[in-house]
């Protein structure tokens, strides 16, 4: 039986030692880069994104692995961003309960001395997300949602402990906007439905945008929805604590609850705070 509030307690503390390492390390970052291939049709910007990666991924990354390894180096399996020393030390492989991470998620913004930039932990077992964790170092937010416990968001993240923070709720408008948010391999199909339904569809790297930035316009109402298409599942975990809050909901593109998947990418993943009638059926 894992206990998942004491796994939370542990993420927490280590998102923090790994906020205040990444901070340290931002000034005088460099960008290592990655070999990536390409993809037709995709933009400069975009390719920058995913060939960036710093020494900071790395470091961030061993911290976390570090702090589970003795407890839990058997039971978790790893879906992680790099290929640290530490990974040898996880050796279940049957994803029955997945540790995520994305030790940098916005490296290129982080070398870009931004403060976009955050860092995405999380467990899932039989689809669903147990908890998840998504802070944002140079902002001093995080985000936080534990199984049996309601989301939360904290500010002045270096000064509380886990049973902090505020009781997260989705912010709905009196009026539901007309904006919805689509990544790149969302089908010209269901774009064409959107527009049908008189929604304004943007890109959400478009305007150097990324999709933690989205997901949070989605979170406090400005936007109806996201749209992810197989899309990582480290670069979608605030949508997983969006979707735990009380007008919250994960669907797929039938507009039936989300089954996550426990490594890998996500085919169909669409994050709201409004009802899922103005989306579905498309």
């Amino acid at each position: 039986m894992v206990d998942y509030k004491e796994l939370y307690d542990c993420l927490f503390q280590v998102s923090k030692q790994a906020g205040a390492l990444a901070l340290k390390l931002q000034n005088g970052i460099v960008n290592e880069g990655k070999q990536v291939e390409t993809i037709i049709g995709e933009d400069l910007r975009h390719k920058a994104m995913r060939e960036a990666k710093t020494k900071a991924d790395e470091m961030v990354q061993e911290l976390f692995l570090t702090a589970l390894k003795e407890k839990y180096g058997t039971l978790l399996s790893l879906d992680v961003e790099e290929e640290t020393e530490l990974v040898k030390a996880f050796s279940n492989t049957s994803y029955d309960i997945s540790f995520i991470l994305d030790p940098i998620d916005g490296t290129l913004e982080y070398l870009e001395q931004k403060d976009s930039y955050s860092i995405c932990s999380a467990i899932i077992s039989q689809g669903d997300v147990k908890l998840a964790i998504v802070y944002f170092p140079a902002k001093d937010v995080l985000y936080g949602y534990c199984e049996e416990m309601p989301p939360k968001e904290y500010h002045r993240v270096m000064d509380m402990q886990p049973c902090m923070g505020e009781e997260l709720c989705g912010k709905r408008q009196e009026h539901a906007p007309f904006t919805v948010y689509k990544n790149a391999r969302l089908s010209e199909q269901y774009i064409e439905k959107l527009h049908e339904k008189g929604y304004i569809v943007l890109d959400d790297q478009e305007e150097e945008r990324n999709c933690p930035q989205v997901l949070l316009e989605c979170l406090y109402g400005r936007a109806l929805a996201c749209f992810c298409d197989t899309r990582n599942i480290r670069d979608i975990l605030l949508g997983a604590i969006l979707s735990k809050t009380m007008h919250g909901g994960a669907y797929d593109y039938s507009g039936n609850r989300l089954i996550w998947q426990s490594f890998g990418r996500q085919k169909e993943a669409v994050f709201s705070i409004y009802p899922k009638e103005l989306l579905f059926p498309l």
